[in-house]
C-alpha cells in the first residue's frame, strides 16, 4: 500500500497532509481513506487536522471518504478540521454542502488555531 498521507504532531494535534495532487482513482482514495481513520485506532489521536495544500483535484469518491471519516470522527468523539482546500474543491464542497458539515479552514495555521477555540 502507497504512503497517502504524511502524519506530524503538533502538541495533541495530528496533521495528516494529503500527498497525493490528485484524488481521482479508486485504489488511491480507497488507500487514502483508510491511512486518515486509521488514524483514529490510537486514543489518543482525538484532534486531526487534515491538509489538502497539495490537492488540485478531487473526485466525488474522495468526499465519500471524507464522510466515512467524520462518522469514525463522531464515533470516537474526535474533532477534525479541514484546511488548504483549493478554491475549485471548495466550490464542490459548497454545492454538496458538505461545507457546513466539515470544519474547513484557509490553511495549517488557521486550522490549528480552530482546536484552541
Amino acid at each position: 500500500m502507497a504512503q497517502r498521507i504524511d502524519v506530524k504532531k503538533v502538541a495533541d494535534i495530528t496533521i495528516a497532509t494529503t500527498l497525493d495532487m490528485k484524488l481521482n482513482d479508486d485504489l488511491s482514495i480507497q488507500e487514502w481513506g483508510e491511512q486518515l481513520v486509521a488514524l483514529l485506532d490510537d486514543e489518543a489521536c482525538k484532534k486531526v487536522l487534515v491538509s489538502f495544500e497539495r490537492v488540485l483535484f478531487m473526485s466525488s469518491s474522495a468526499l465519500r471518504a471524507l464522510i466515512t471519516l467524520n462518522k469514525k470522527v463522531k464515533e470516537v468523539d474526535a474533532h477534525l478540521v479541514l484546511c488548504g482546500i483549493d478554491d475549485n474543491i471548495m466550490e464542490a464542497f459548497r454545492i454538496t454542502r458538505l461545507d457546513g458539515i466539515f470544519h474547513i479552514k484557509r490553511n495549517e495555521d488557521e486550522g490549528i488555531r480552530a482546536f484552541e477555540q
